[in-house]
């Protein structure tokens, strides 16, 4: 393969010199001098079909998704396809099951080989990852995540309005000792939930410290561990941070003879299938995400097409969707 060649002759990787070769904005002066010349040395013009794009795997994008199976993320991949597909464009899915090991060997390996780009729904905060954004050359736009020390694209929900809005139903209905099961303490999104919840408890003057929180790992087993925990507290709501640690929590609670809502009441973040199961009928926090994910694939081609243009921030507000699971303690 030519653009093998060229590399290995210039010092560069496989995707700089795909990104080279359709004169990305992305690729340094320097380098560019550097393909050049090595193209030259090995007898390669300019004028060489390898100028008139970079084959399939440019056409490809790689998403990161840490749960193929949430019925929230998947609703994203279905808008993003839309769009990607629409566009001539296809999808290499990375299901990393939050192992940022995982996530960090599918975004070099995209780099490498000159994907077109890369979408990432839940993004790990590590160090390497950090390291990787600042200096890569494929464009990335972070959905559902951000990172706060970075100026990325990003696509996402307004958390912290999410998580005022959560603990306002409660107070508004009456309730005082509320708990808090939250995502992963790493994760930008849990903590902008947390503080949202946190800052509109003390705005209405309703007690909250750290240790009515408890961070989970957004499974339906972190939901049951919750609910145990939940037991010999006095506590009469929660907001729980996603619906499958929501429909794990309440399980165990019915499990255990507790009611929803008579004896406690429950707020969770996300919509789908899974508040409603078993007659649950949960209240919860949430968003259109395939309007989100639509929106993360316009902005990638966006910025395919203009790599050094203002990088987008997309917000959605959430909002509230009042059920059977919250209890008026007002009455």
């Amino acid at each position: 393969m030519k653009q093998k060649l060229i590399a290995e002759k210039a010092g560069v990787s496989f995707a700089t010199v795909s990104r080279a070769l359709t004169h990305s904005a992305k690729v340094r002066p320097e380098t560019m001098q550097r393909i050049r010349k090595a193209m030259q040395e090995l007898g390669i013009s300019d004028s060489d079909a390898l100028f008139q794009g970079r084959g399939i795997l440019s056409k490809t994008v790689l998403v990161v998704v840490g749960d193929i199976a949430t019925e929230f993320f998947a609703h994203i991949i279905l808008g993003l396809y839309d769009v990607l597909e629409a566009n001539g464009y296809q999808m290499s899915l990375c299901n990393s099951r939050y192992d940022s090991e995982v996530e960090m060997r599918c975004i070099k390996t995209a780099e490498e080989n000159g994907y077109a780009g890369i979408i990432m729904i839940t993004a790990v905060e590590t160090q390497e990852l950090v390291s990787f954004l600042q200096s890569a050359e494929i464009p990335v736009v972070l959905v559902n995540r951000y990172i706060r020390s970075l100026d990325l694209d990003v696509v996402r929900i307004d958390n912290y309005r999410g998580g005022y809005l959560a603990a306002q139903h409660l107070i508004e209905n009456g309730h005082r000792r509320i708990a808090h099961l939250a995502g992963p303490r790493n994760s930008a999104a849990p903590q902008d939930r947390l503080r949202g919840f946190t800052e509109a408890m003390h705005d209405n003057g309703v007690p909250f410290t750290q240790d009515d929180a408890v961070f989970g790992d957004l499974s339906r087993e972190c939901g049951k561990k919750f609910a145990d925990w939940l037991m010999p507290r006095d506590y009469t709501a929660a907001y729980i941070g996603n619906n499958y640690m929501a429909a794990g929590a309440v399980h165990q609670l019915l499990k255990l003879g507790r009611r929803v809502p008579e004896d406690i009441s429950i707020v969770c973040f996300d919509d789908s299938p899974l508040v409603s199961e078993d007659g649950l009928n949960l209240t919860t926090i949430s968003c259109e995400p395939q309007i989100m994910g639509r929106a993360a694939a316009e902005t990638l081609l966006k910025r395919i097409a203009d790599p050094l243009g203002r990088h987008v921030k997309t917000i959605y507000s959430p909002r509230l969707n009042a059920r059977g699971s919250v209890r008026s303690l007002r009455e």
